[in-house]
């Protein structure tokens, strides 16, 4: 999956699932009261999750954690 395939799914605010290096991963957002918050999981479990913050914030973070994946 590209990082603009990834980025675009993020502005849509949709849940993506996806497959990297054999593992399955669901990414998915939700606007809070103090900010947006991403969470990813990977097989069922918690993996990664942002702070509360401006959605565009949390796009980059995600993107960079994504690239050390």
């Amino acid at each position: 999956m590209s990082t603009n395939e990834l980025r675009k799914a993020l502005v849509a605010d949709d849940e993506l699932s996806f497959s990297h290096n054999g593992r399955d991963y669901l990414l998915y957002g939700w606007n809070q009261c103090d900010g947006y918050v991403l969470s990813l999981e990977c097989e069922g479990e918690l993996v990664w999750q942002s702070a509360p913050m401006a959605k565009a914030a949390c796009t980059e973070e995600f993107l960079r954690y994504y690239s050390e994946l």
